[in-house]
């Protein structure tokens, strides 16, 4: 019953992962992978990977105007 339910949250997870991967530009298939062996922990990684990187490339004392 545990595994059925595990790989239940993966799929939904891997599924929420991609639309966000796509939205963001970020690599699609390391995320998936994550997605589906860690699950939520994935999601809270995924969002730290984004804000570093976007930092990076933007710098920090600049100002980001979002639509």
């Amino acid at each position: 019953m545990t595994m059925v339910l595990f790989i239940l949250l993966s799929g939904v997870f891997i599924a929420l992962m991609y639309i966000e991967t796509i939205k963001k530009g970020m690599p699609v298939k390391r995320w998936l992978f994550l997605s589906g062996l860690l699950g939520p922990a994935a999601w809270c990684l995924f969002n730290l990977h984004y804000r570093r990187t976007l930092i990076r490339n933007t710098g920090i004392k600049t100002c980001l105007w979002r639509a």
